[in-house]
């Protein structure tokens, strides 16, 4: 039996009105990641770029307006924070990271998924 065999068995033992309010909680989650440019800027400051300057380098087609409105939306959704000193730059606050992690396991499920349907590549 597989580990997600293990967490289908898990699921099937809930009652319906449990398993409602998880699925709500993942609808969340998905709409967080689903806001243009979320799982670049993630990365980008992941990866090093703390500063507004380097995080739109790293994503070209990013406009500086729409890297100042997503990063006031991930700071209020406390999943970014920004510190002022020794000059301004962001990080990931501990909620952040902790949706990065699920952000990095999806990827190696897409990763799995599209070797499944392309064959060995």
């Amino acid at each position: 039996m597989t580990t997600s065999d293990n967490f289908i068995d898990k699921i099937k033992g809930k009652d319906h009105a449990e398993l409602c309010h998880e699925v709500l909680a993942i609808s969340d989650m998905m709409d967080v990641l689903r806001a243009k440019w979320t799982v670049e800027i993630l990365t980008a400051i992941v990866c090093g770029n703390e500063h507004f300057g380097e995080i739109l380098d790293a994503i070209p087609a990013l406009s500086d307006k729409v890297l100042a409105d997503r990063l006031r939306q991930l700071t209020a959704d406390r999943i970014v924070s920004r510190c002022e000193l020794p000059s301004p730059h962001y990080s990931l606050t501990e909620h952040g990271r902790d949706l990065f992690a699920v952000v990095y396991r999806m990827a190696d499920w897409g990763l799995q998924h599209r070797r499944l349907l392309l064959g060995s590549h």
